[in-house]
């Protein structure tokens, strides 16, 4: 008949949700944060038993950019995300960032904010967008790409 959802909070669980439906989405999550969570089902009086529990990791916040261009360079600053490992920038011609147009530049220190960018093409408009990520158990967990800035190169 229901399910409720349930989730670890302060070293205990707390009923979160009772639903008829078979999904749930938890909302107002804290950004690279871990979760954890059960589910029973009920039938009137008939209580089941608990589902495994499920772990889930939301991603890292992502970043605000801003651009600025220079002689046949531009440099991209954002704010930290906290806890993260590292970022990526992606600049490119195109507006719709295709392979052949884009290049990407890793940032492997998460206290690094800002990224300069030489030898462009004077004249030249350039789209630029930068991600953060997070490395857990070897694999890179991305935040959504900032918002695309374009400036055009002095």
């Amino acid at each position: 008949q229901k399910y409720e959802i349930y989730r670890y909070v302060n070293k205990r669980w707390k009923k979160i949700k009772t639903t008829s439906k078979t999904s749930y989405k938890v909302t107002k999550l804290t950004a690279n944060k871990t979760y954890k969570f059960k589910v029973r089902a009920v039938a009137g009086t008939n209580i089941g038993s608990f589902s495994k529990v499920l772990t889930a990791k939301t991603v890292p916040l992502k970043p605000t950019l801003t651009v600025k261009a220079g002689k046949k360079q531009l440099t991209a600053s954002w704010k930290t995300v906290a806890s993260i490992t590292g970022y990526e920038v992606q600049y490119s011609t195109s507006k719709k960032f295709t392979k052949k147009t884009t290049k990407t530049s890793k940032i492997t220190k998460a206290k690094t904010t800002k990224k300069t960018i030489k030898s462009l093409k004077k004249g030249k408009k350039y789209y630029v967008r930068v991600r953060a990520y997070k490395t857990v158990n070897g694999k890179k967990v991305y935040s959504s790409w900032s918002s695309v800035k374009s400036v055009k190169v002095k």
